[in-house]
């Protein structure tokens, strides 16, 4: 999970979000050749005729902004954050109730060319406070798709390191070397409105992607090494490498986030990815495209094998395509206008969680010009169960040996009933409360909860987001 006030180092640039977002942010500021100029600042311009207020811009920072232009000098930066959920079922779903979950994350970048001269060169350093609980597993049935995109497999825990790397710049901000402890999820398969949702179905990825172990996903941390090369100012590549190890106490990083021990890897993940971050037409319509896949060199138990104890494994790969295309411009400042924006995730159907996910959505900025700062969105998202996991599911249920206490199923992807496909829908409005403080009630629909065919009612879930940055 990525804050809007990360920042910039010198050459360096904190994970793919950031990086997308600055791609953004940097194209957004180039000057057409008539009077619809994008520009940062919130000047009138001849395009927009009126004064954008920026005490209400909740990416500033309340209180560190003056601190940070001193430590600057000194090339250190911090950021402080708190973000909290509360979503609830109203109807439907398992039962009628609520969660609160909250997330306060402490950021420090260091630029060491401003410090000792090394060019290019800048560490980083994410630290997080996790509490809460899940209202999706308590109340709303569906375990695998979060109501709340804060909630991680590390919730309270009083300190969890995410992450701690280094980045090396050269030849002239062509190549990015980053290396250290951090997640695949920084840097592949993100976009940057991915996390201007509340749901966990585009935060900080798509789900599917952290339904194996190889994909490592926030909160947890592997062993990590990337390399990013700007092809030119609109194409990129990049490639890395990754531990892959078990979810859980065992692997990527522990309950805390400090077990760094290689003794539970099982292989590698190596994904590869290609970006192009276009602008089109005399109003600088700005977006960006990504197409990538990874491969996982460890083996897994199939699902079918999970259960006829046949031995049989396999590899697990994983593809890719995003896209996030702005069609009309509300006003000049970056990012001000309505963009569509689409996933497809496809993972291995023999090992994953998951087959297909899709989503589809649209996200508006500064469409009402008494509020520039706030925006509205709303997001779909379909996944499929793989075929391989419901017989899976459907044999252990013939054979009539598998319940829990309570008389439920207990199944292979920790499931109650055989799974098919399901669908959630949200419905978002972020309000500028003032600088710094951002406020998103949110409307989200379940159906067929939990991929379920009959076991729940759809669910009808109401919640508030909110992100103060200090």
């Amino acid at each position: 999970m990525y804050i809007y006030s990360a920042f910039l180092l010198g050459c360096s640039f904190p994970s793919a979000y950031a990086q997308s977002k600055a791609d953004a942010d940097k194209s957004a500021t180039k000057e057409s050749k008539d009077s619809t100029s994008v520009v940062k600042n919130n000047e009138p311009t001849e395009a927009t005729p009126y004064h954008i207020d920026t005490a209400y811009d909740p990416d500033e920072a309340l209180f560190s902004e003056g601190a940070n232009k001193y430590l600057e000098q000194y090339g250190i930066q911090f950021g402080l954050n708190w973000i909290s959920e509360t979503t609830g079922v109203v109807r439907g779903g398992k039962k009628k109730g609520a969660d609160y979950a909250h997330e306060v994350e402490f950021t420090l970048d260091i630029d060491w060319e401003k410090i000792i001269g090394w060019k290019g060169f800048s560490t980083h350093l994410i630290a997080m406070n996790l509490a809460g609980r899940n209202t999706s597993a308590d109340y709303v049935g569906d375990p695998y798709m979060n109501t709340q995109e804060i909630y991680g497999s590390s919730n309270g825990r009083f300190l969890r390191l995410y992450n701690l790397y280094a980045e090396q710049a050269l030849w002239n901000n062509k190549i990015n070397i980053k290396i250290g402890r951090y997640d695949v999820g920084s840097d592949f398969a993100v976009s940057p409105f991915a996390c201007e949702y509340v749901t966990a179905a585009t935060c900080s990825q798509m789900t599917s992607m952290g339904a194996q172990q190889g994909y490592s996903a926030w909160p947890n941390n592997v062993w990590a090494g990337r390399i990013l090369y700007n092809i030119t100012d609109q194409f990129t590549f990049q490639v890395g490498a990754y531990e892959s190890s078990p979810f859980g106490d065992t692997g990527q990083g522990g309950p805390a986030g400090v077990s760094w021990g290689t003794k539970h890897a099982t292989g590698a993940f190596i994904p590869v990815e290609f970006g192009y971050n276009p602008k089109f037409g005399k109003n600088q319509l700005d977006g960006y495209y990504r197409i990538g896949g990874g491969y996982d060199t460890s083996k897994f138990d199939t699902w079918s094998s999970q259960v006829t104890e046949s031995g049989k494994q396999d590899s697990a790969t994983q593809y890719w395509i995003m896209f996030g295309q702005m069609i009309h411009r509300n006003d000049p400042m970056e990012t001000h206008g309505l963009y569509i924006l689409g996933n497809w995730g496809h993972q291995s159907p023999s090992t994953s969680s998951f087959k297909d996910y899709y989503n589809i959505g649209f996200l508006d900025r500064g469409f009402w010009h008494a509020r520039p700062y706030d925006q509205i969105g709303f997001m779909m998202t379909y996944y499929t169960i793989p075929r391989s996991l419901r017989g899976a599911q459907k044999y252990q249920m013939s054979q009539g040996d598998m319940f829990m206490e309570n008389g439920s199923y207990s199944l292979l992807n920790n499931a109650i009933s055989a799974q098919s496909n399901a669908m959630v829908f949200e419905l978002n409005y972020g309000i500028a409360a003032y600088k710094g403080i951002k406020i998103m009630p949110v409307f989200e629909y379940f159906h067929k909860v939990g991929a379920y065919k009959n076991l729940y009612n759809d669910a009808v879930v109401f919640g508030v987001h909110t992100n103060v940055v200090f």
